[in-house]
């Protein structure tokens, strides 16, 4: 086989993912909520679809060489990959504090402790 040759598959794969993708973030737009699909249940989609081969590093090598998947990827490691959506994922999401005062729990532990050093 020509190199040219498999030119065309890399095409056809990243049509293959990028349907793939869509539609899960098209579900999560009906929800109105944020999309994020395990690596591991993209490899088995593709799989499933026939393309046994892909893996990660294929993953990278279509990503970096297009356009296509940047317009659908917000974020991505070997872990997940987090799609663009209607409803923006939080970057840093805000921690959940609890309501019994912890903080001031700390505070008066600490002043207990310094008034028990002097």
């Amino acid at each position: 086989m020509r190199f040219n040759e498999f030119k065309g598959t890399d095409k056809e794969l990243e049509s293959a993912l990028v349907n793939t993708l869509i539609n899960v973030s098209g579900d999560a737009d009906d929800k109105n909520t944020t999309a994020e699909i395990s690596f591991d249940a993209v490899r088995e989609i593709m799989k499933n679809i026939g393309y046994p081969a892909f893996n990660y590093d294929v993953f990278k090598r279509l990503y970096d060489t297009g356009e296509t998947l940047k317009n659908v990827i917000d974020d991505f490691d070997r872990e997940k990959i987090i799609l663009k959506t209607e409803k923006e994922a939080e970057t840093d999401p805000e921690m959940d504090f609890d309501n019994q005062g912890s903080t001031d729990k700390v505070k008066q532990m600490a002043k207990s402790a310094m008034k028990r050093r002097q």
